[in-house]
């Protein structure tokens, strides 16, 4: 699983088409074309024909949503463009990360979210970070990286404290 989560992070595989990504981002199909026009966004074709339906990568379906958010707040198409664009980038950079540095994810008692990342240096360490889907609280704990981490015990260890 946690193999599949990394290609998950790293893949551009995903791709939603048109009318998808019209209804989830409340932008007209047209909008999408005149903004793959001005070259604000990608669409991907599986086919070669011109009259293909256009599919969008999952980071162009978040750069619609954000180019959405910024007109909102009023900014000029252009510059919601800009921003979305610099959001991205950071987004890039996180999931680089992330797919870099994982070790582990596990999901308890359909309550508690918990991954583990590292080896942070110095000391070789990893961490563990927990979140509460009830709670909305999250929390971290590190462990030596030859330390076998009891998920079970972690959870139970942490509401005890609270």
């Amino acid at each position: 699983m946690l193999n599949s989560l990394k290609d998950l992070l790293i893949s551009d595989d995903l791709l939603v088409g048109i009318s998808e990504l019209s209804k989830m981002s409340g932008t007209s199909p047209r909008q999408l074309r005149y903004w793959e026009k001005k070259g604000f966004i990608t669409s991907v074709s599986k086919s070669t024909e011109n009259s293909a339906p256009r599919n969008y990568r999952l980071l162009t379906v978040i750069k619609v949503e954000l180019i959405q958010h910024f007109l909102m707040e009023g900014f000029s198409l252009q510059k919601a463009n800009e921003k979305a664009d610099k959001h991205l980038k950071k987004v890039a950079h996180i999931r680089n990360v992330f797919a870099k540095n994982i070790r582990d994810l596990a999901v308890l008692n359909d309550r508690y979210t918990i991954f583990t990342i590292g080896v942070f240096e110095p000391n070789n360490e990893l961490m563990a970070i927990i979140y509460d889907d009830l709670t909305e609280k999250l929390s971290y704990q590190l462990f030596d990286e030859q330390t076998s981490i009891d998920y079970q015990q972690l959870i139970e260890k942490m509401t005890t404290h609270n």
